[in-house]
């Protein structure tokens, strides 16, 4: 194990990572609910690849292609598509092999806006709830520093990523491996210290987004957090995700 202290940060939203260097750094793009724990998911059960679109369009086009495409626009699936953003959707055998474009509303566009911005011997990650073990491991295992990039709704702040972004600080920062740099990591880690009991409780109190459709989306959020349910680990190479899950981080 590298024993030289790597930094450790948390970018809120998107919008903010031009303040960061980002050289040298693992990118851990977070949409916890629920384009990260879809991707994860999706490899879980066999994908082979998945592309990011930011343009519905363009993910149309992935399908004359041979691609399954998935999108959704404010959490309606899309007129046109194999699967919306649902997780659940995701849970089948018949993904073996298969290549899958993606386009969603807020998590793709992130992905598309980070990945702009990613310095030199940088790697974009996918992070979840729903692959946390062995994505802490992915982050122990590399001589990178870490930068945990919420994704945030729409330019702003989003309680449930922020959540997911405290837990990895609090639980990294047991190595003594990390040095912080700003104060976005202690801001995340607080309000994870308040959500920590009653993590999805907290999140449909607290989230203007979420707290009137818990009848929607329930069961959703409820997956999405569910710690270990994959074991993937989704980096991004040449502008589509693959699964490393058995790579390290270096």
């Amino acid at each position: 194990m590298n024993t030289e202290k790597k930094t450790l940060d948390v970018c809120l939203t998107p919008a903010l990572i031009e303040n960061f260097n980002t050289d040298n750094t693992i990118i851990v793009i977070i949409d916890v609910v629920r384009a990260s724990s879809t991707i994860c998911t999706a490899f879980y059960y066999g994908a082979n690849e998945i592309i990011p679109v930011a343009d519905k369009d363009k993910a149309l086009n992935y399908k004359k292609e041979g691609y399954l495409i998935a999108g959704e626009r404010n959490g309606e699936k899309l007129e046109g598509f194999d699967f919306g953003n649902s997780p659940f959707e995701f849970m089948s055998t018949d993904l073996e092999g298969e290549k899958i474009a993606i386009t969603t509303t807020n998590g793709t566009r992130n992905i598309e806006t980070v990945s702009k911005h990613a310095g030199i011997d940088s790697k974009i990650v996918i992070g979840a709830f729903v692959n946390y073990k062995v994505l802490q491991n992915y982050l122990r295992s590399s001589s990178k520093n870490i930068l945990l990039v919420c994704s945030g709704w729409k330019g702003n702040v989003s309680i449930e990523d922020t959540i997911f972004a405290g837990k990895l600080v609090e639980d990294l920062n047991r190595f003594n491996q990390y040095l912080p740099t700003s104060d976005a990591a202690n801001h995340a880690l607080i309000i994870y210290e308040q959500a920590k009991s009653d993590i999805f409780g907290f999140i449909m109190d607290q989230s203007m987004r979420f707290k009137d459709k818990i009848s929607l989306l329930g069961n959703d959020i409820r997956y999405c957090l569910k710690e270990d349910a994959t074991n993937a680990i989704p980096v991004l190479v040449n502008g589509k995700f693959i699964n490393k899950q058995e790579a390290t981080g270096n």
